[in-house]
């Protein structure tokens, strides 16, 4: 087992006590490291299976994680045994074991963001702010852990209030109510802290506030605790989801006596790829610090490519034109990385042209779509017929002549809407289908396999026929994902309440996603974002531009080193060629744009890099910065060129005018014919 880690990696797996980082770069091996120091642990008897708590951030990391523990365990222990999940999962599982001191009743039901945007809804009297912003901003502060019960805001304090009535939690919920659980039942952490002897955290740079919470409670008071967290500073690019890079660069403040391991050796990529990366990553201030290297059988390999074409859909053609042109690769051995979602339009249109197959990652995901959500509410239904959430989304699928006015007479009556319609006074037409909805959910569901009772459900109340008698021109997909949901999803487990278990979380995990590169033969294109965690033997990165990467709000507020991790992160995808492009001018928002070519272009050692077509490098700044080392770090400095306002220039396209503001790389021209327009300096001459 510890023959195959190479001998940083060995070191991560054998350091058992007391707390320690493993800096994991992109493509070291860090799922490895972290089973394998599982593994290792229980072999040598420190503790039993139980004793262990691996959290995760996205259920399908957790599953392969289980998944590789159990070829480890050779019958020596049961790795089902081990606490293995997503933050969530996990204080879901304590709270349930622990309802009523954490002020829930039995059967507590957990609300998606449809649910939440539901309740927020009937709350609302009038808001320039619509449910989908209050729900936003209730998840964001109920991510900043334990504070968030300082917070008086009325509305949400009632929507607070409404959760507890319905007896369910958000998603926000789960951790908040367990720290809340742990910070009043002291004797209830005692019994998690002398539980979980060893605890391991995948992707730690990812923490928020609430999670980070989560892990001191149950280190509090324990010295030198077993607590090993595996991340990268350099790959913290969701800190518009609350993750919070502090915890990784303060690890060793918060948890004394920590040792640091640093996992350097790529097992991905080529050497140019990774010092291009590496000479870019350096300008980061806010970081701890290594340098990936490849190994051996790796070699140099090609540079990476940077193309600088005149228009967007230049650049599309240009890429679909090098992978149709190279013959010995499959379409999904490509990948397309761009910063935006909304810059997948020409790539879409250029490939539907050319006939390259792609897929489109980032479309809506499985749990999300519509027909699933609806089929999931009917089952909730069913099982926990006190969920009026469910029963005011599903009641008019198909419809059954219950308006907003019978609504609101049964909410009348005060107790839940499944009780209130078989209890009110309603008209004859009403009645006839208020009977025939409750009679389509009394059988006996529990006695059934989980699929059959779902399929039996769903045809009962009619869901299905509306979906085969609909004209829509997906009603066949919906059809399809319906039975997808029953035969292959539902199929797995062995009772319906923990198949709602599990939809609940995955409803509502914006970091797990179905939508991945599969076996299909298909050129990706997605965020970066999206792509983290993934690889590719080809990547390009178009759309290199100031404005766009980084984009506008980075370069106004000098907060460049996210967005910089971020393009670090787009490089180290690549396995053996990456090639980088910006356009000279680009249709954003049916706006044409002119911007300069990025600036972490010039950022990179330009020893790792191939400008293509006679491209010259771009003249604006050089942005040679001291590396940033283990030991020390330089401020860079950016020198601005000589101002050219008052200058006249002219322009290809735009003809002839005068500079009235220059920053350095974007210049403000007054043209004669075209009127005031921002154009990069480098396109521009100066004519007088």
């Amino acid at each position: 087992m510890l023959e195959n880690l190479n001998n940083e990696q060995r070191l991560a797996v054998e350091t058992t006590a007391g707390p320690l980082l493993v800096l994991s770069g992109a493509g070291t091996g860090k799922t490895r490291v972290l089973t394998t120091r599982i593994a290792h642990i229980l072999n040598m008897g420190l503790c039993q299976p139980w004793n262990i708590l691996a959290l995760t951030f996205t259920n399908k990391a957790a599953n392969e994680m289980k998944s590789r523990l159990a070829s480890f365990s050779d019958g020596a222990w049961y790795a089902g045994d081990i606490w293995c999940g997503t933050f969530h999962s996990i204080c879901l599982r304590i709270l349930r074991a622990n309802a009523t001191r954490a002020g829930l009743g039995p059967n507590f039901l957990v609300y998606g963001e449809d649910d939440q945007k539901s309740v927020i809804k009937s709350l609302l009297t009038t808001s320039t702010k619509t449910p989908a912003d209050y729900a936003d901003e209730f998840s964001a502060i109920k991510d900043r852990g334990l504070v968030a019960r300082k917070n008086t805001d009325k509305l949400f304090l009632a929507y607070n209030a409404e959760l507890q009535r319905l007896n369910a939690v958000d998603f926000g919920d789960i951790i908040l109510r367990t720290l809340e659980l742990f910070d009043n039942n002291p004797d209830v952490l005692a019994r998690y802290q002398n539980q979980f002897k060893y605890i391991l955290v995948d992707e730690f740079q990812d923490t928020n506030n609430a999670q980070m919470e989560f892990l001191a409670l149950l280190t509090r008071g324990i010295e030198n605790p077993n607590i090993c967290c595996v991340g990268d500073d350099d790959q913290s690019i969701y800190s518009w989801r609350g993750a919070e890079i502090k915890h990784i660069l303060n690890f060793d403040k918060t948890f004394n006596d920590a040792q640091i391991i640093r996992l350097e050796t790529n097992y991905r990529s080529t050497s140019n790829i990774l010092n291009a990366a590496n000479s870019l990553i350096r300008h980061n201030q806010g970081r701890l610090g290594k340098d990936l290297r490849a190994t051996d059988t790796a070699g140099a390999g090609e540079p990476v490519y940077i193309l600088t074409l005149p228009g967007d859909r230049d650049e599309a053609r240009i890429i679909a034109d090098a992978i149709l042109r190279d013959g010995t690769k499959k379409y999904n051995d490509y990948a397309v990385l761009i910063r935006a979602g909304s810059l997948s339009r020409v790539f879409e249109e250029e490939f539907t042209t050319r006939g390259v197959p792609y897929r489109l990652i980032g479309a809506t995901k499985f749990y999300d779509r519509m027909e699933i959500r609806d089929a999931i509410a009917y089952i909730r239904l069913l099982v926990y017929p006190f969920d009026d959430m469910s029963f005011l989304r599903v009641i008019a699928k198909p419809r059954r002549g219950f308006g907003a006015g019978a609504i609101e007479k049964l909410r009348a009556s005060g107790t839940n809407l499944m009780d209130a319609l078989k209890n009110t006074n309603l008209t004859k037409k009403q009645q006839l289908a208020a009977d025939e909805f409750l009679d389509a959910f009394d059988f006996e569901w529990g006695a059934m396999p989980p699929r059959d009772a779902a399929q039996k459900l769903l045809d009962r109340v009619g869901y299905i026929k509306m979906w085969s008698e609909s004209k829509d021109t997906d009603a066949s997909e919906r059809i399809a994902n319906i039975k997808e949901l029953i035969t292959s999803v539902i199929s797995k487990y062995e009772t319906l309440p923990e198949f709602l278990e599990a939809a609940a979380l995955m409803t509502t995990d914006d970091n797990d996603s179905d939508d991945t590169p599969n076996d299909n033969n298909a050129v990706s294109i997605m965020t970066i974002h999206a792509a983290k965690g993934l690889e590719f033997d080809t990547v390009f990165l178009p759309a290199w531009e100031d404005g766009i990467f980084p984009n506008d709000k980075a370069i106004s507020e000098g907060a460049l080193e996210e967005e910089r991790r971020l393009a670090y992160v787009a490089i180290t995808r690549a396995q053996r060629r990456c090639v980088i492009s910006n356009a000279m001018s680009r249709m954003v928002f049916g706006t044409r744009q002119y911007n300069s070519p990025s600036r972490f272009i010039t950022e990179m050692d330009n020893k790792y890099l191939d400008f293509q077509g006679g491209a010259p490098r771009p003249v604006y700044p050089s942005y040679n910065a001291t590396p940033r080392t283990r030991e020390t770090a330089s401020r860079i400095t950016h020198p601005k060129p000589q101002t050219l306002v008052g200058q006249l220039v002219s322009h290809d396209d735009l003809g002839g005018g005068v500079v009235i503001e220059d920053n350095g790389t974007i210049l403000t021209i007054a043209f004669k014919s075209k009127g005031i327009k921002k154009v990069a300096r480098e396109y521009v001459k100066v004519v007088g």
